[in-house]
This record gives C-alpha cells, sequence and structure tokens, in this order.
C-alpha cells in the first residue's frame, strides 16, 4: 500500500495500492474546519498527534502496518524553534520528497482526464515551484514542462520561463501571480464579509466570482487593473521595519499589497485605502473588472500554446481553477475541449501526489472517492435528539413528492465526494422552480450572502435541454446560460447573468441521484434540481450524522436521507 501526504492548507491523504487510488481524505473533513492544514498553514493545535491519529485510520481500515511508499509535500513544520517533519511519523519503507506544487496539480487534474495528450496550465497564489506553470502531458511519458510562468512587466532578460532544470528559481525572477491580485480586492468589497487576509485568500475568490456577475467591465479602468496585476502584489511588507527590542512590525497599511492596492483607486478613482469598503455599483464593478483582467492576461499567456498545440485539448488546474467563468469562456470562445476535475485546488495536491507515482494508464475517477460518514453506527441516537415524524425506509417516490411541494431536504449517503464540491452523497436538495428558494437557502439554511448563486443538477442527456451547453460538466466546473425560455421557470438556479453553475450526472457515475433527477422529471415535467452543499458558511461539507440533525434542528430544513433512512421534521399543529 501507498499513502501520499501533502500538508499545507487544504490537507489531505490519498491511500493507494499499486495501481488504483482506494480513498481520499481531507483533513477539513476530519477535523471539521474548513481548509484546515497540519504543517505551514492553518494549522491545527494538535499539530504532533494528527498525523499518527490520520495514519491510524488508514491502517486499521486497511489492514496496513507499513506502507510500501509515502509520498509527501509540504510537510515540514516548525515549533518552539524546532524543526519537524511530519511525513516521518507515518511507517514506510520509502519516503519520497522529489514531486513539486504544480507538478502534482498537473497530474492530478491530466490523470483524471479521459485524454492522451494535452496541454496543462497550472495557476495559484504559488507553491514551491512558482505561482503559473504550463505542461504538455503525455499518458505514456508523463509531464514535459513548457514554461514556468515569469511576470512579463518584471522578469529579467536573462529568464525566458523555459528552464526546467530548476523551475522554484523563478522566484528570483518574479513569478507570475494572477491569483493574490484577484483575491485580495475581496478585502474592500463591502458586500463580502471581511475575515484576516490569510483565510480570505482561500475564501474572497468564490465570492468575487458571485458578485461580478451584477457589475459591468469599466473600460476606463481596465489599463490601471492591468498595471495593479502586474505590480505583483502580495501579504508581506514593502520592507521591513523593526520595533525598539529589535523585532519585525508588521504595520498593516504598509503591507505591499495594500499599498498598491492604494495606488490602483487613486488610478481609478476610488478610495481604496486600508479600511475602505466599496458597496453598490461601484463595487461590483471593481469585480467585474478584475474578473475581465484575470481573463485577458491568463489568456495572453495561453494563447500562443493554443496556436502552436492547436489540436490538443486543455487541463486547467491550481487554485484559479475554480474560477468557472474563464473555464467556460475557454469552452465557448476558442472552442477548445477542456478539462478541470473536481479537485484542482490545494485539496488535490495528495491525489496529485500519488498520480505522479502512479502514473495511471487508465483515467482516475475520485468523484466519490472520500470516507463513509464517520458515525454511522450512531443513526439511532441522533433520531433521539430533535421532534421527528416515525422514520422510515427511503423511497424515491416519497422524496419526489415532498420536493416538489418545496421541502428542502439534507442528503447524506455513500462515500462523500473530494474536492470543494457537493455532488449528490453530502447535498442538500430543493425544487429550483420555487422563486423564493435561493433567498430562503441563503437566509435561512446555509447563512451566507444573499449574492451567492445555487447549482442546478441535470441527466447528462437533459443539459442542453435546459442551459445552453453540450457535454459534461460533472464537476461544477462551468457555467453556462440557462436558456431564455427556462430562465423565469428555473429562477433559484438562474444567477443574475442568467448563468448557472451546472453539474451533469450520468446513471453510471450516482445512480441515486439520476433516479431521482428522473422520476423528479416524470412528475413534475423539469428534469432540474438545486444542489448545494451539506453545510453551513464558515464549515466544510459536512461528514457525521451529528452535523447533519444539528444542521436540521437549527435551520428551516425539512428533512433527511441518511443512507437508506428517510427523516422528516414533525410538524406541529
Amino acid at each position: 500500500m501507498n499513502l501520499s501526504f501533502y500538508g499545507s492548507h487544504n490537507a489531505a491523504f490519498t491511500i493507494a495500492d499499486d495501481e488504483k487510488i482506494l480513498e481520499v481524505l481531507e483533513v477539513e473533513r476530519f477535523l471539521n474546519m474548513k481548509n484546515m492544514g497540519i504543517a505551514q498553514y492553518k494549522t491545527n493545535q494538535d499539530i504532533l498527534a494528527i498525523v499518527p491519529r490520520i495514519v491510524k485510520y488508514f491502517q486499521d481500515k486497511y489492514g496496513v502496518e507499513e506502507f510500501d511508499n509515502v509520498i509527501h509535500l509540504n510537510t515540514d513544520v516548525n515549533i518552539d524553534a524546532n524543526n519537524y517533519d511530519l511525513a516521518t511519523k507515518i511507517p514506510t519503507k520509502n519516503l519520497i520528497n522529489k514531486y513539486r506544487h504544480h507538478q502534482s496539480h498537473a497530474a492530478g487534474t491530466f490523470y483524471q482526464s479521459p485524454y492522451n495528450e494535452a496541454l496543462v496550465f497550472s495557476f495559484d497564489g504559488g507553491g514551491d515551484d512558482g505561482k503559473f506553470r504550463i505542461f504538455l502531458a503525455e499518458r505514456e511519458k508523463g509531464l514535459t514542462h513548457l514554461e514556468t510562468v515569469a511576470n512579463p512587466v518584471l522578469k529579467g532578460e536573462s529568464y525566458d520561463g523555459t528552464d526546467s532544470s530548476d523551475p522554484a528559481s523563478i522566484y528570483w525572477h518574479e513569478p507570475f501571480d494572477l491569483g493574490f491580485p484577484y483575491m485580495v480586492l475581496g478585502d474592500y468589497l463591502e458586500d463580502i464579509n471581511q475575515i484576516n487576509l490569510g483565510d480570505g485568500n482561500l475564501v474572497y475568490p468564490g465570492k468575487i466570482m458571485g458578485l461580478c456577475s451584477y457589475g459591468n467591465v469599466r473600460e476606463e479602468w481596465v489599463e490601471a487593473f492591468k498595471e495593479f496585476y502586474f505590480s505583483s502584489p502580495h501579504g508581506g511588507p514593502t520592507q521591513i521595519e523593526l520595533n525598539d527590542e529589535g523585532q519585525e512590525e508588521h504595520i498593516e497599511d504598509k503591507i505591499d499589497c495594500r499599498l498598491k492596492v492604494r495606488i490602483l483607486g487613486k488610478k481609478i478613482g476610488v478610495d481604496l485605502s486600508f479600511g475602505s469598503r466599496i458597496g453598490g455599483q461601484e463595487g461590483y464593478d471593481i469585480a467585474a473588472t478584475s474578473q475581465f483582467v484575470f481573463e485577458e492576461l491568463f489568456l495572453e499567456v495561453a494563447k500562443p500554446y493554443f496556436e502552436k498545440y492547436p489540436d490538443l485539448p486543455i487541463c486547467i488546474t491550481g487554485g484559479c481553477g475554480l474560477n468557472i467563468l474563464l473555464n467556460t469562456r475557454l469552452v465557448q470562445e476558442f472552442g477548445k475541449q477542456v478539462f478541470v476535475g473536481p479537485n484542482p485546488n490545494d485539496c488535490g495536491l495528495s491525489v496529485g501526489l500519488m498520480a505522479n507515482f502512479l502514473q495511471p494508464k487508465e483515467p482516475i475517477d475520485i468523484t466519490y472517492a472520500g470516507p463513509e460518514l464517520f458515525d454511522k453506527v450512531l443513526l439511532s441516537e441522533y433520531i433521539e435528539t430533535i421532534g421527528l415524524e416515525p422514520t422510515t425506509q427511503y423511497n424515491v417516490n416519497t422524496l419526489v413528492n415532498d420536493l416538489e411541494k418545496g421541502h428542502i431536504m439534507g442528503i447524506a449517503r455513500g462515500r462523500m465526494e473530494h474536492g470543494p464540491r457537493a455532488l449528490g452523497n453530502r447535498s442538500i436538495l430543493c425544487n429550483p422552480a420555487i422563486p423564493e428558494m435561493k433567498d430562503v437557502l441563503n437566509a435561512k439554511v446555509k447563512h451566507r450572502e444573499y449574492y451567492r448563486p445555487f447549482a442546478p443538477v441535470v441527466r447528462l442527456e437533459d443539459v442542453s435541454e435546459y442551459f445552453e451547453w453540450e457535454g459534461e460538466s460533472r464537476w461544477m466546473t462551468f457555467c453556462p446560460k440557462v436558456k431564455e425560455e427556462w430562465r423565469e421557470k428555473l429562477p433559484s438556479i438562474t444567477h443574475v447573468d442568467n448563468t448557472a453553475r451546472v453539474q451533469t450526472v450520468t446513471q453510471e457515475q450516482n445512480p441515486w441521484l439520476y433516479e431521482l433527477l428522473t422520476k423528479f422529471k416524470e412528475k413534475t415535467g423539469v428534469g432540474v434540481l438545486l444542489n448545494t452543499s451539506f453545510n453551513v458558511n464558515g464549515k466544510p461539507i459536512l461528514n457525521t450524522i451529528r452535523d447533519a440533525f444539528e444542521i436540521l434542528g437549527k435551520s428551516e430544513m425539512d428533512g433527511l436521507v441518511i443512507e437508506d433512512t428517510y427523516i422528516k421534521k414533525r410538524v406541529w399543529n
């Protein structure tokens, strides 16, 4: 047995035999703390003990005493001036630390794709080998480095990005970072709940995407935004200042990104000094213009590769691979075959480490490779904690009838999804044809901002009936427009710009969800359900019955499907 372990934020473990990935365990789900890491970034308080506990989970479940290989990345940590490599706590015959950040993103995505050969673009806020890398991927040969992208304004004449001997050297030649400048503006937008920038780094981008659909691109701002991106803002101090004791002082308004955002504000005539919160149309337009510039700067890098390899499909990965607006544009404007997996952000790095090691000959499917519910044996105990109707055996027709009435149902069954999207096994499902459903979910179940859209799920063969889209969108990584004749009929999944982050499903991929959609269409004439993750704002997707009952009790949800048990709240007259 082999185990891979990525340790920084969104840490995860992947176990595999010599041919197949068996399970992926994301640390956030194990600890019930969103985006958690173990080493370096968003660390837990019990750092030295958590790895042995997770390893024991795998040892007990799979009957392993010692692993053949442990493949690891970002597992070193400093505690009280002592250095530890947490991977050395895992019993193994062979410890491997040779695959790097974007190399692992690229492998993890390519080996899930159906392609034998593809271009892979991996870009995010950064790893140990730059912030934007491009690969040629071949199933028989693996990855070939094409470019580690340097900032086109700041790079030196001596470096063109193609040196593959040490991709980390890009740090000395100014990496091209599209992730941080996109993210940091969330700290200035009134409609986004402000949190510390370290956590905002992981949650602001998705909120900006939802918000920018309310805005317009201001042409007169575009050049200033490009200059802002090219200025390479970061979260460290512009210069190190020491206090009287000789210790470093970090003064918030002298942090590099604060200064550069303020310069951007002066250029566009908006007060973006630290502490400013820009709302209304001006805030929407900042989000929309930044999104446009983000896309344009990516395309300036990517288009030469489209032209050089016109017949190759492309894979998009890294945290920026969650930008569904860019992904959709690549398909619709450029006619490219585009693959974006369920786990392009750092939660997928342990899969990428394992994919680099195994180099599987057939596409891997890790969609539902997460663990089963951690506390399945306690269902009867939890049933006694809340006023319920008598439980029944799950029946698809009962669920269809309740969904048609407008009931909101939480689903927790089978193995959980790997990646940030709930895809039917840890989902909240409801009827998208009910006009007020979006507002009820945001305000009274999910407790999140008004502008964040909800996703539809539809059978693959029905997708083009409701959406301007052909083919798969299995993991909600694209957002086509809802067809005009369905926009008023499906108001709760139609975003303000008429798009929807659609999920497609087939009988083979998820028989339970496929049957539900089939029966719902037969009953209502609509083959679409609203699907959102079974969690509340600020928490990861749940993996305990305990959390499912807590949400049921504290929200306006109506019931649960736990494995094959149908549970409804008691209605008191």
